[in-house]
């Protein structure tokens, strides 16, 4: 058998293969790109949709760990009993862990990064509220630290920190909105680009069949 570039030319590659062979598959390698960064916008939007559901949770999180903090903190005023320290103590480890967490998932966004600097004030300022009453205590004993939280109670810091995560939370919400709208819409167009694409397949093979047998058609006829 003959592998010579001439021969394989002659018998091969025709121009009726080429005419077949390359529009189709310049139409499916431009399918292909078009799918591929489909699916890579889709994916960016729906990750933007997951972190938003970690940063609502974190919020979450950070209130439990303050509620722990301050429920430890109140069983030793109450008690003297430094065992009762240990969920506080273990809250103020997580604390810091979760504000960290926090604080880069809303970095890029300006308004947001502005409520986490306000939140990581107020958190300190409860924490430091927390662990003056708890020196009190153990200086002084349980009147005087009790003297302190009643006073303490007017600055109702846990409110402040509540509205703080709340309009983070709503901020984050109305994010939400939009990101899922655009996952959808990305969806939509994965579906759109692959109907296309299928389309464009096809009548590229039709046009070309039809060139093909339009000019076997005049080749004929300049033969008879």
């Amino acid at each position: 058998m003959d592998w010579s570039w001439r021969s394989m030319r002659r018998n091969y590659l025709t121009t009726p293969v080429l005419l077949r062979s390359i529009p189709v598959g310049v139409v499916i390698a431009a399918g292909v790109i078009a799918t591929t960064w489909t699916h890579s916008l889709m994916g960016s939007h729906q990750q933007l949709v997951v972190r938003t559901f970690e940063i609502v949770d974190t919020t979450k999180d950070v209130l439990i760990g303050l509620d722990d903090a301050e429920t430890g903190q109140r069983g030793y005023l109450l008690s003297g009993d430094r065992r009762y320290l240990d969920p506080y103590q273990k809250a103020l480890s997580r604390l810091t862990q979760l504000r960290a967490t926090l604080k880069a998932s809303l970095s890029d966004d300006a308004d947001q990064s502005a409520r986490m600097t306000k939140l990581d004030m107020l958190v300190d300022e409860k924490l430091d509220e927390l662990k003056q009453s708890i020196i009190l205590r153990d200086s002084t004993g349980f009147e005087a630290a009790r003297a302190l939280e009643i006073a303490r109670m007017e600055q109702a810091t846990m409110d402040a920190i509540r509205k703080v995560i709340g309009d983070i939370t709503e901020a984050e919400k109305a994010l939400l909105a939009t990101r899922q709208s655009k996952v959808e819409a990305d969806e939509t167009l994965i579906r759109v680009v692959a109907v296309l694409v299928g389309l464009a397949s096809f009548l590229t093979r039709a046009c070309i069949e039809l060139y093909l047998a339009r000019r076997d058609k005049h080749q004929r006829q300049r033969q008879e």
